[in-house]
């Protein structure tokens, strides 16, 4: 009887064929959703779209200094991949304060041999920027590029090249970076270093200067290299410093001795005019460099560090018509005495509507920020729901849809309200 109910209860083979093809492409289908969602959709950075630089470290990256590490860049075409190769990295920045509320780190990687990069220049020191307080992911971008434009007619607006990134350590996905040459004596074409105060320079202001006092500790010489036994910052801001806070104004606007014979003078309009119009926040009294090639070259700003700016700082977001010119004054005594002078305004209200109506129309800078967005759009969600300050502060959550959404709003409202204000200048 038990047998004849196992033979009954058989399914003839063909059908039971059919039945097992039917899971097997049914498993097939699985399988490649699953890829193609992972690999593709949720993570397109290994299907090649984005450059992906591995880096495999034996220690955790710190702030103290160098590790040893392996770099490694792939790219679609062999001819932008680097092979493996020996390299050096440290984690950037001061590593106090805002540190505890951005777990994700950006680093300085030193190369053993000079690299071209992405296209970029060939150099063997190079940044990775982390962007984590740029909600959108754009505005560090948006910043180098807008600057750039600028170099056509004024070749003091000097930006690094920058190309995005997927960064992986020991395997593991670090998220979308930004890879950004360095602020250094290559990228502004400045002459070999001299032991006097004639030599080509970078000096960065790091905080809180005011241009009325010097205060050395708050600037730091790039160049001349000081481990060199180069030092020769200290006579060159006195002088300068001094000038702007004690001349007078007949001995400050003179024209052969006065404040233009020491700065080039579109640099300073343009440097007020680009940062007015980004509403570079948490600026104007540090985070800019002072660069001068040999004596007799003028000093001009080149501007550092857009974490505020575009109306957004992490979970803070900034009006389009906010007036930063009191601030301005307040923080950086010496464009509050350029403000206070006619010529420098009607030549900075000149500038702005001939800029208006040419490479900075409405439509030439909305045309670079869809460009940029078109390059980063596929990641953003992923990037976003990787390192995101809601996860520590709820309502610090970044809504990255909000966020593009803001910046491309942002951006034609803040032009609308400068046309008002420069047209007042």
């Amino acid at each position: 009887m038990k047998s004849k109910i196992k033979f009954e209860s058989k399914k003839p083979r063909s059908q039971r064929k059919k039945e097992i093809l039917i899971i097997f492409l049914i498993g097939i289908i699985l399988i490649s959703g699953i890829y193609i969602y992972t690999y593709i959709i949720y993570y397109p950075v290994y299907s090649g779209q984005y450059p992906r630089i591995n880096l495999t470290c034996e220690e955790e990256p710190n702030y103290d200094g160098y590790i040893d590490c392996t770099f490694q860049l792939d790219y679609k075409g062999d001819s932008e991949s680097i092979d493996p190769l020996n390299a050096k990295i440290k984690i950037r920045g001061s590593g106090t304060g805002w540190n505890e509320f951005c777990p994700k780190k950006g680093y300085r990687l030193s190369l053993t041999q000079p690299e071209s990069l992405l296209g970029m220049r060939e150099d063997d020191d190079w940044l990775l920027l982390a962007m984590y307080s740029d909600f959108p992911r754009m505005r560090f971008k948006m910043a180098f590029e807008l600057y750039q434009t600028l170099t056509s007619s004024n070749p003091t607006a000097i930006a690094p090249d920058s190309k995005y990134v997927n960064l992986f350590i020991n395997g593991e996905y670090q998220g979308l970076y930004l890879l950004t040459e360095r602020n250094d004596r290559i990228l502004y074409g400045l002459e070999d270093a001299q032991n006097n105060i004639y030599s080509s320079l970078i000096f960065q202001a790091k905080g809180h200067i005011d241009f009325k006092t010097y205060i050395p500790i708050i600037w730091d010489q790039d160049w001349p290299n000081d481990y060199e036994g180069i030092y020769i910052m200290d006579p060159i801001l006195s002088e300068l410093i001094s000038f702007v806070n004690e001349s007078s104004d007949e001995e400050f606007f003179d024209a052969e001795n006065g404040i233009y014979s020491k700065f080039d003078k579109l640099n300073l309009i343009d440097f007020y005019i680009f940062n007015f119009f980004i509403l570079h926040d948490d600026f104007w009294d540090k985070n800019y460099f002072l660069v001068r090639n040999t004596y007799p070259s003028k000093f001009f700003f080149v501007p550092w560090d857009y974490d505020h700016c575009f109306g957004q700082f992490a979970w803070n977001t900034f009006d389009p018509d906010r007036n930063e010119e009191p601030n301005i004054r307040q923080l950086n005594y010496l464009f509050n005495r350029l403000l206070d002078n006619d010529e420098y305004r009607d030549c900075v209200k000149d500038r702005w509507f001939n800029l208006r109506i040419s490479i900075w129309s409405e439509q030439s800078i909305m045309e670079i920020l869809y460009d940029i967005y078109e390059e980063v759009k596929d990641i953003l969600d992923i990037e976003t729901n990787k390192w995101n300050p809601g996860d520590m502060r709820p309502h610090w959550k970044n809504d990255v849809d909000e966020s593009v959404d803001k910046l491309f709003t942002w951006i034609p409202k803040r032009l609308d309200f400068c046309d008002s204000y420069f047209e007042e200048f």
